[in-house]
């Protein structure tokens, strides 16, 4: 490779053709010496060069003094500044040397790609995934690029691309989450979790789906939703949903129910609030110990027959447990966390009981 060529590729002037030839003298070139002794004459002769126009360079100097003066302010209140010596100067003039060595063939190299090979730009930039996390305690609230609003539950999970590429939109989902789907006929939503695919267009709708709960669930509030089974690649279709419908699939059974409800209880989690409408006191400890993060036990098995309507706006869960006592013949026990051998503490637990004869409210 030539020095004219080495020049225009530095400066960013090379044609898609003389940049095919440098990369193929890098591919190529298997001779060290005479590689290094190319860089080292462009290195020996690459100076930090003076502005010319005066005018241009006194706006520039300000602008720099300005920028510095700011930082010195800052730095002062702080307590914290640091000077230049003659020493870091030349230090600051190497990496200047540096970065028109290393900056600018990288900055062309982008170029080139994003301009010349639009095809692998796009793999490039399309292929990147992301993970959005809702921790124990919390609810996490976001927008995807295609304009759906999300909202994920306590302790759930979701994966999903950067940018949506080919006839669909595929997000994955562990825990639960609720989905306003921005409207595209060409190119449906597509929520994969435990086994199975809740495929939409233009809807609002739940999905709910924890790894250690074996019922995978699904509300659709409006719109129109198709359940699939997602099986080595295959989605055969389980059936239809229409709003104000909830659908149960239990995969021990591998069966599943659909029924019409009211979409509320199931959704309004994400608004605040807790609302029970006949549930069995075993469904309310599994919701409560998801909401609050902490382990809620039956220890009568005849207690799961009970039943509770009730609807909860910010109470804490002292709140929740005195109430289901008062109303209920249960009593409960609250055990705190303590220091498990690896160093991690174990969750606080909760033990609901039945109410001993004799006892009063």
């Amino acid at each position: 490779m030539n020095r004219n060529l080495l020049n225009k590729f530095i400066a960013n002037k090379c044609t898609s053709s003389e940049i095919d030839e440098v990369f193929d003298w890098f591919r190529k070139s298997r001779d060290k010496e005479q590689s290094k002794a190319v860089f080292k004459n462009y290195w020996e002769d690459t100076e930090v060069t003076d502005i010319t126009d005066g005018e241009f360079e006194q706006r520039r100097l300000d602008q720099i003094h300005h920028a510095i003066n700011l930082s010195q302010s800052e730095r002062l209140r702080k307590g914290k500044i640091r000077f230049f010596t003659e020493r870091n100067f030349s230090r600051v003039r190497i990496i200047s040397r540096v970065a028109a060595v290393l900056l600018l063939p990288v900055l062309t190299l982008f170029i080139y790609i994003r301009f010349f090979q639009p095809e692998i730009f796009s793999m490039l930039s399309m292929s990147q995934e992301y993970e959005i996390v809702s921790p124990p305690g919390s609810r996490t609230q976001f927008e995807l690029s295609d304009g759906t609003k999300v909202w994920l539950n306590h302790g759930s999970k979701m994966d999903y691309p950067q940018r949506f590429t080919g006839d669909s939109r595929i997000v994955k989902l562990t825990g639960e989450g609720y989905f306003e789907v921005a409207h595209n006929k060409a190119k449906p939503f597509i929520v994969e979790a435990s086994g199975l695919a809740v495929k939409a267009v233009g809807t609002a709708f739940n999905v709910k789906a924890y790894p250690d709960d074996t019922n995978i669930e699904t509300t659709l509030e409006s719109g129109k939703v198709i359940i699939l089974k997602n099986i080595s690649g295959k989605k055969p279709e389980i059936c239809d949903m229409k709003p104000g419908q909830h659908f149960i699939f239990n995969s021990v059974s591998n069966k599943y129910s659909l029924k019409t409800e009211n979409p509320a209880k199931y959704v309004s989690w994400k608004e605040g609030r807790l609302i029970f409408q006949d549930d069995h006191l075993d469904q309310v400890a599994e919701r409560l110990s998801r909401w609050y993060n902490v382990k809620v036990t039956l220890k009568d098995s005849e207690l799961s027959s009970l039943t509770y309507t009730a609807t909860f706006v910010d109470e804490t869960l002292d709140q929740i447990l005195e109430m289901l006592e008062f109303v209920t013949p249960i009593s409960y026990t609250v055990s705190d966390r303590h220091k498990l051998p690896d160093g991690t503490f174990s969750e606080k637990e909760i033990l609901i009981c039945k109410k001993k004869k004799g006892m009063r409210n």
